[in-house]
């Protein structure tokens, strides 16, 4: 811990002084002295949230870089980045220790790769038919999540046997 530490000091620092000298602007988030400690406190917060609850970073991640004024499709993006890679990870485990089922695995990943070519192609159509309002991808995150929100308050009263 000491390390990651020193190196998130160090980075802090070294974005201050980036902009004290008046250095081009590096990303949407508007960083200052408070903003450097809020938002990692923030993003810590929602890592330790999504490790505790066992979903992905990214789903808790997009509504947060949203909510910092990060651009829509850079926040999508980088959650699905942040998605592809804990899914990744997790479906390596399983197959590391033998427990990955694989025919079920093979379902998973062709509902996920026809649900994100639809969602691409529907997006893609909104915005050339509305013009390129970024409000189709910041609401479509919010009903990811809320879908999210419900399918695990189901599976957790189910499992408590209420």
């Amino acid at each position: 811990y000491v390390i990651i530490f020193l190196f998130a000091a160090w980075s802090r620092k070294s974005l201050l002084d980036r902009i004290a000298s008046g250095a081009p602007k590096i990303s949407d988030i508007e960083w200052n002295d408070r903003n450097t400690i809020k938002y990692p406190a923030y993003a810590i917060a929602a890592g330790l949230v999504a490790g505790m609850f066992g979903i992905g970073g990214g789903i808790v991640k997009g509504p947060l870089m949203l909510a910092l004024g990060v651009h829509p499709a850079v926040a999508s993006a980088t959650s699905a980045a942040m998605i592809l890679f804990t899914s990744s990870t997790a479906t390596m485990c399983y197959m590391i220790f033998g427990l990955l089922v694989y025919d079920y695995a093979i379902a998973c990943f062709l509902v996920g790769f026809v649900a994100t070519l639809s969602g691409q192609t529907i997006m893609t159509l909104l915005m050339k038919k509305y013009g390129q309002r970024h409000s189709y991808i910041a609401f479509s995150i919010g009903v990811v999540v809320a879908i999210s929100a419900v399918c695990m308050t189901i599976e957790s009263v189910i499992a408590i046997g209420v």
